[in-house]
């Protein structure tokens, strides 16, 4: 046996990373060890990296068919530790979640935490992004699963529908037209919109359903966390449009409210991800399942 998980372990830093400063200093190692390293696996394999003069390294073919199975062999030889040591089985161990902004900050919370009852042993770390900066950490195996209310198209991708969500227009409850019934949507052309940033499902369903039949919006402000937008709109700043799982308690305390556009329906999905290529060890499947079957 001429490959060492050592090396593949490097070999994966240095893709996630794109040079092997970065993975050396990731893993603790010197540089001139993690470029022995690397240089000995490329002997066996052939290279795996195309090189470029001060921009790094970037996978080529072989290194991208590598790095899924790669990413196997290292998460099962920590799984087998895990599992002979201290008595550990197979409820040990440690996931990254990614999720985008509404769903990671809405539902996912109360969902990890009921796993973390039922499963003590498996500690969760969920970082919130856009649907787009996720996509992107799935497809280099950063992330082992993800939740996001955007569409995903990524052949590589296995997507999964999970719960139900409705887009709302909202506005502060003094506005205009916050009383009023089946307001057209063209009356909403000249008002000044408060979105989420390009890449975030929120602002797609939005250009998709709001913007493109209006011919366009007026865009007052641009911010990437839920929160700042329901903020500047309870500021009477302009108004928005965003999950109804995200105003609701908003919208109880008085601080917001619905404007009823007629015929305007944004219903949509939240969306499982995870690579098809991905390994999927017990405690991965144990989370993915548990988050499938349940309901905030």
């Amino acid at each position: 046996m001429h490959i060492t998980l050592r090396q593949l372990q490097i070999f994966r830093e240095v893709a996630q990373c794109g040079r092997v400063t970065g993975a050396a200093e990731t893993l603790h190692i010197s540089q001139p060890a993690a470029s022995m390293a690397l240089c000995e696996l490329e002997k066996h394999l052939g290279p795996l990296f195309d090189r470029y003069q001060g921009a790094g390294l970037r996978l080529n073919d072989a290194g991208r068919a590598l790095l899924p199975k790669a990413c196997e062999l290292i998460e099962r030889a920590l799984e087998v530790e895990g599992q002979f040591a201290k008595g550990q089985c197979y409820e040990r161990g440690s996931l990254s979640v990614r999720a985008s902004s509404t769903v990671g900050n809405n539902v996912l919370p109360k969902i990890l935490a009921q796993f973390q009852k039922e499963y003590p042993g498996i500690r969760t770390e969920l970082t919130i992004d856009n649907t787009k900066a996720i996509e992107q950490k799935i497809l280099e195996f950063e992330t082992d699963m993800a939740v996001v209310e955007g569409i995903c198209l990524h052949p590589d991708i296995e997507v999964t529908p999970w719960q139900k969500d409705e887009m709302v227009i909202i506005c502060h409850p003094d506005h205009p037209m916050a009383q009023a019934k089946q307001v057209p949507l063209s009356t909403l052309k000249s008002e000044s919109w408060i979105l989420r940033e390009t890449g975030s499902g929120t602002r797609e369903l939005f250009d998709e359903l709001v913007a493109s039949p209006l011919g366009g919006a007026t865009v007052g402000m641009i911010l990437n966390r839920a929160e700042a937008v329901k903020q500047a709109v309870g500021d009477g700043l302009g108004i928005s449009c965003i999950s109804r799982v995200s105003v609701e308690k908003a919208i109880q305390r008085g601080l917001l409210t619905t404007i009823d556009v007629s015929g305007l329906s944004m219903k949509r999905h939240f969306y499982l991800l995870i690579h098809k290529k991905k390994y999927r060890s017990p405690v991965i499947e144990r989370l993915y399942q548990f988050i499938q079957g349940s309901q905030a």
